[in-house]
């Protein structure tokens, strides 16, 4: 019986702390738009990570959503206290994809972010994106830290 006992107090114990771990989990979800998030910060103790929804940009050829759709995530970042430095997992969706295309994106990024310490990125060729005239979709991933007042 004394076994049974101790087991289930550390079973308690264990529930106990993981409610505590759990409770400074914060969640804020940043232009809420119909179906989805544009972005949404998870804080953590002393560190928020922010996810960028896939995002795209207007304009009337591949440069100029790429440069848009860099833009429309800068300012989700800066929502929520982070830059291009912060991000650490990049994906991208390119429409038709063909070599030229690539060559654009990177061109464009090394702009925006260097060419130093950067984030672990996928691209992926796509027949199409929810929205029919666009290009491009990027979507990422920033991790600060969180500045004490």
């Amino acid at each position: 019986m004394k076994k049974l006992l101790s087991g289930f107090g550390i079973i308690l114990l264990l529930n106990g702390c993981n409610n505590k771990i759990h409770s400074h989990i914060q969640k804020e979800f940043l232009h809420a738009g119909p179906g989805y998030s544009k972005a949404v910060v998870i804080s953590n103790g002393n560190t928020k990570t922010i996810y960028v929804a896939g995002l795209t940009g207007d304009g009337e050829d591949f440069e100029a959503q790429t440069r848009a759709t860099f833009n429309n995530i800068k300012t989700e970042l800066e929502s929520a206290g982070a830059t291009f430095k912060d991000v650490v997992k990049m994906n991208t969706y390119i429409v038709n994809y063909k070599p030229e295309l690539i060559d654009i994106f990177r061109r464009i990024r090394k702009e925006i972010m260097g060419e130093k310490e950067m984030p672990a990125s996928t691209v992926v060729g796509v027949p199409a994106l929810a929205a029919k005239d666009k290009m491009i979709e990027i979507e990422a991933i920033a991790i600060i830290e969180i500045k004490k007042k």
